[in-house]
């Protein structure tokens, strides 16, 4: 009985988020498209940083699905734990690094729409581009730490500590102790990653409305100022949906990971719940990013277009 009903909960939630995933691989395929090529031939590759940022995006969010739709086929075939846990952890990185790309684009947007007056702040507007590859280069580099914790086996870790060591390490014993506490190591860490990142997102995002709200009347009766207050609104809106979404998908990470490591209850143990937070924060993440982009949108608009005229043409001549 209870593996019947396992495998009726892998069929539901293999229905619900691989069609998610799909979709979320395909637009991000569009997007790149979108990125190296335009329909006069010129380029219309976005310029640095925002290249970077939306690159990085992009690749975090198609890692994400492409691991997320190799964890339905482990639900179907036999495949090593270490293929699991690698996997699991690659899903963990890639979501983990998209939340500093998303970060990005919205302090570039914050720096873009309201003027800097504070030095500090002037120097980062100046200094925009360095700033935001240092940002990246730590975060990979500081994420990698936690993708090698659980993806390497205790007994490499207690191999370093023992290094210079004239004792004998007992890996039942001390493998598990150096491996919790490099686990509360890097779950703290995250901890606080995360609320510098929610902190940051909601001053970048309250600034900018504010600021908007306050020059609404002023770019009243001017038809540039209005469209130009259009296309803030417009930014300024989806960078809130996507605090939003990071809030509430960071949020459940973190209380899943409690649940874990404290043994509180068994929630989620086959992780389809968390791989659902996961694909759907990606497709969320995927949307904001087409709506935002007016090249993704008028590209994908066109090629609608393309394909209604297509399908027209061969019912015409069938």
């Amino acid at each position: 009985m209870t593996f019947f009903c396992e495998t009726q909960k892998q069929i539901i939630f293999t229905k619900l988020y691989v069609p998610v995933s799909a979709a979320t691989i395909l637009m991000n395929m569009f997007f790149i498209y979108c990125m190296f090529s335009s329909q006069d031939g010129s380029e219309i590759c976005q310029k640095p940083p925002l290249n970077v940022l939306f690159g990085s995006l992009i690749g975090c969010n198609l890692l994400l699905n492409i691991c997320n739709l190799l964890f339905v086929m482990y639900d179907f075939v036999d495949v090593p734990i270490r293929m699991y846990i690698i996997s699991s952890a690659l899903i963990m990185y890639a979501m983990r690094t998209s939340v500093t790309a998303s970060l990005g684009v919205n302090v570039f947007y914050y720096f873009q729409i309201v003027p800097a007056r504070h030095p500090c702040l002037i120097w980062l507007k100046t200094h925009i581009k360095l700033f935001m590859y240092l940002m990246l280069f730590f975060d990979r580099f500081f994420f990698l730490f936690s993708f090698f914790l659980h993806a390497i086996p205790s007994r490499v870790f207690i191999s370093v500590v023992y290094f210079n060591s004239s004792s004998i390490p007992n890996y039942n014993t001390d493998g598990l102790i150096v491996r919790y506490n490099l686990l509360l190591t890097d779950f703290s860490l995250r901890c606080s990653y995360f609320w510098c990142c929610l902190g940051i997102m909601l001053a970048s995002n309250t600034a900018t409305a504010h600021y908007l709200w306050r020059h609404v009347k002023s770019m009243e009766g001017n038809s540039g100022s209005a469209l130009r207050y259009r296309k803030q609104k417009r930014v300024t809106i989806l960078s809130i949906t996507q605090t939003v979404l990071f809030f509430f998908c960071s949020g459940w990470l973190m209380a899943d990971e409690l649940i874990y490591r404290f043994d509180l209850v068994l929630f989620d143990p086959s992780g389809h719940i968390l791989c659902s937070v996961l694909v759907f924060y990606s497709f969320g993440t995927t949307i904001i990013l087409g709506l935002g982009q007016s090249k993704f949108r008028l590209r994908a608009v066109d090629f609608v277009k393309k394909l209604v005229r297509l399908s027209y043409e061969v019912h015409e001549s069938e």
